[in-house]
């Protein structure tokens, strides 16, 4: 078959593929919570900005992987821009979850091109290219929002692009791919920078700047995103997010020794993994986890994979080492980061993007010992014996389908009003920030069964109101109810996490005598801001506390620009401390600073 038509049929192949993932196993929408603030920040970036507005109670609104500015009414999603951009095209024309099964379309492409330029032979080229295809673990990180799929296409490409001999243009086009995997995947992004600079060195010495200058518009893509969200060009919003979001104090960061690792977004496996810190061992075992992953994601079946040390030994003194660098460096990136990153489906997910340089290498290793023709019935054998287990567990996991689906509000006619809906997942995927008011359209909120329920339905004049209700054991099917929030002046402490502040950091706990069973943890340090807009009036503001260990706690309160209160208290258990005082109408701030002890917020209630 002619090269054009047989690679456009293997390219569509792999559109088919990521198609069919994404119906059959994903149920038809993003599943993780990271696929989902995705989705939501390329909605965002579709409506014109890295932000977008919410109205008071931000509490509604405010939530994971959101960072919080202008008093909390300005909310951004944490990851870096350069996926939710390309998604963004996707919400543009109307159709976003195509954009994935057609970068695995383009994955096969590159792939193939990748190749065929390190190579020079068709055989191996194709080869590579049929492995890309099958390959379960590629078609689910093109079939789900998230940024692997994008950024294996654009370091195969880059890779590509710096060994070619022909194309003047060759250097620059690399830098774009460059430039927009550092404004995806920053470490990765790293990583094929130095991969690509030795490569171009060994081709092309002097186009180092046309690489250069192909790096700025994603470097400057990621940098205005940093400077809208964080106040500065080089600040990172993962970390101002953490920062204030979760404890200890720099907990989310690359290193070792004690005090890395998240206790409330990694908490588990802090708990299990880190109990000392991130220290040999742990990193011993993130490494051995990472690669034993791998070796499935890469072919489907270990022994496949691990057919390309072959290649990459016979061929060290050829351009085919810079696979296995490539493979190695990657690995060395991120294991100074704690968490391993791994969940059923999505494999090692780290390692994702450098999937289509080991199947280089198996298909170069198959071709040298005669056993191309084994390749992919051994592949397909080891999706059917091993892999397929994890999609499955992916596919029936947390209810087995979307948090949130418009079809459920098509079927009941839904094309107005306000929604709450009772998961981070549902209001990542429901909440359209081109929508202003429960007028313009469906206009999703959190429902946290409480004051900022009532105070959001008051402010927005009382339009049509629904509650989305999801089961995550999937024992009931997802329902549109309607609903008149209930009559409450108590505000759950939880619903304003993250908390609105410089320098408090605060994080949801689960403690049985609380209210509802959660409170916000405080952290000693600065203090943490919590807005009243809600509760004016007279009467004393009642203050429900949890103290989560015995001793003494002590905190100071004030309201507005008032004076400190210091209140004291001995745990553990549950109580109400009384703030005397007018809560004047308008934005008003209760600081909260912990003096002394363990406590966590319970409620607010006038």
């Amino acid at each position: 078959m002619r090269r054009s038509l047989w690679l456009a049929a293997v390219c569509l192949a792999g559109f088919g593929l990521s198609w069919a993932y994404l119906h059959y196993y994903l149920r038809g929408g993003p599943r993780i919570i990271d696929a989902t603030s995705y989705f939501l920040e390329a909605r965002s970036i579709a409506a014109g900005s890295f932000q977008f507005s919410v109205p008071d109670p931000t509490g509604s609104f405010r939530g994971r992987f959101l960072l919080a500015g202008e008093g909390g009414h300005a909310l951004g999603v944490i990851f870096p821009p350069g996926y939710p951009l390309v998604l963004a095209l996707g919400f543009w024309l109307g159709k976003p979850l195509l954009i994935g099964p057609i970068l695995g379309a383009l994955l096969v492409g590159a792939t193939y091109f990748l190749a065929r330029t390190l190579t020079g032979r068709e055989d191996v080229a194709r080869l590579a290219a049929l492995l890309s295809v099958v390959t379960a673990a590629l078609r689910y990180h093109t079939a789900d929002t998230m940024s692997h799929g994008l950024s294996a296409v654009l370091l195969s490409a880059a890779l590509a692009f710096s060994l070619e001999r022909t194309r003047r243009s060759a250097p620059a086009l690399c830098g774009l791919c460059l430039g927009l995997l550092l404004a995806t995947r920053p470490v990765s992004g790293a990583v094929a920078v130095v991969l690509c600079a030795v490569a171009l060195w060994s081709v092309r010495p002097r186009g180092w700047l046309l690489l250069a200058c192909g790096l700025v518009p994603g470097v400057l893509l990621l940098m205005a995103q940093q400077r809208l969200l964080t106040g500065s060009f080089f600040s990172s919003a993962q970390l101002a997010y953490y920062a204030s979001a979760d404890a200890p104090a720099n907990c989310f960061r690359y290193g070792f020794g004690a005090g890395v690792g998240c206790r409330f977004e990694h908490g588990d496996f802090v708990d299990r993994f880190l109990p000392d810190g991130y220290g040999l061992r742990a990193v011993a075992r993130n490494a051995a986890v990472r690669f034993g992953l791998f070796t499935i994601d890469a072919t489907n079946a270990v022994p496949l994979t691990l057919l390309g040390g072959f290649a990459a030994y016979r061929h060290l003194r050829s351009p085919l080492s810079l696979l296995s660098a490539g493979i190695g460096l990657q690995a060395l990136a991120y294991l100074p980061f704690y968490f391993d990153g791994n969940y059923p489906g999505g494999g090692a997910r780290f390692l994702c993007e450098v999937i289509p340089l080991c199947q280089v290498l198996v298909a170069r290793a198959a071709i040298d010992l005669k056993l191309g023709r084994w390749v992919l019935p051994v592949s397909l054998a080891g999706f059917l014996v091993h892999a397929r287990h994890g999609h499955e567990q992916l596919r029936d996991r947390d209810g087995g389908r979307p948090m949130f689906e418009p079809a459920v509000l098509a079927r009941a006619g839904l094309k107005h009003g306000l929604v709450f809906v009772n998961t981070d997942h549902g209001f990542n995927l429901g909440h359209d920030p081109a929508v202003s008011s429960p007028q313009e359209g469906i206009f999703v909120a959190r429902g946290h069964e409480d004051a900022h329920d009532l105070e959001l339905y008051e402010r927005l004049g009382r339009p049509p109101t629904f509650r989305y209700e999801y089961s995550t054991s999937g024992a009931l099917a997802p329902r549109l109810l309607s609903h008149v929030p209930r009559r409450t002046s108590r505000y759950e402490a939880e619903a304003e996490w993250p908390a609105i502040s410089l320098t408090g950091r605060a994080y949801p706990i689960h403690f049985p005598c609380a209210s509802d069973g959660r409170g916000l943890r405080l952290v000693r340090g600065g203090p943490v801001s919590f807005p009243l807009t809600g509760a004016a009036g007279d009467g004393p503001l009642e203050i429900g506390w949890i103290a989560t260990h015995p001793g003494d706690i002590e905190v100071r309160l004030s309201l507005g620009g008032g004076p400190h209160l210091q209140l004291s208290a001995l745990g553990p258990g549950c109580g109400v401390w009384r703030m005397e005082g007018r809560l004047p109408p308008g934005p008003t701030l209760l600081h909260v600073r912990l003096a002394q002890g363990e406590v966590a917020l319970d409620f607010l209630s006038r």
